[in-house]
């Protein structure tokens, strides 16, 4: 049957919603600007950088599924996000001539921040359901997380283009998004 969730279970809810926004909007402006940004900041024509961040999250989500089971969902989460906005804040300082091996290295962390990120939270939510609302609250997830993937390249793309503000925005939007996870 369908349950009724406590208080504090919707605050979690609530929160947790939130903090999917948060992180789907600073992760996808990188991912949906980084190859414009590539060639008109890095003076690059092509790199491997976004494939070596999803290589890296495909590597690490079942380790880190483990030692989420032992450490706790919320903590992985917040160690994704902790990673995921200093690697952000790294690459907002990669300019032309700037080392590949440098920015390879920042995006394998970007994908594995990205990892513990999305392997616990789609958990977190689903977990206050019961059996027969699952898709209900699959729905809640994929509501927010496509939510802010469709406004995040018009907020940032926004900031980067009728501002005049230009590309040097998207890392530290990227920043901002994920510390605004971190809180919630």
């Amino acid at each position: 049957g369908d349950r009724q969730l406590s208080r504090g279970e919707k605050i979690s809810l609530v929160l947790i919603l939130a903090s999917v926004v948060l992180w789907f909007m600073g992760y996808n402006a990188v991912t949906s600007k980084y190859s414009v940004y590539a060639g008109r900041v890095l003076a690059l024509d092509y790199n491997m950088t976004l494939t070596i961040a999803q290589a890296a999250a495909i590597i690490s989500y079942i380790p880190i599924g483990i030692i989420a089971s032992k450490v706790g969902r919320k903590k992985s989460i917040l160690a994704g996000v902790l990673i995921l906005g200093s690697v952000f804040a790294l690459a907002g300082f990669m300019r032309a001539g700037s080392s590949i091996v440098i920015m390879n290295i920042i995006f394998t962390l970007a994908g594995v921040g990205w990892a513990t990120i999305s392997v616990n939270s789609y958990p977190m939510v689903v977990e206050l359901s019961k059996g027969s609302n699952v898709g209900k609250y699959t729905g809640f997830y994929y509501t927010f997380s496509m939510a802010a993937q469709i406004t995040t390249p018009l907020l940032s793309g926004f900031l980067i283009d009728k501002l005049g503000i230009g590309y040097s925005v998207l890392f530290p939007y990227a920043v901002l998004f994920s510390a605004l996870s971190f809180v919630t």
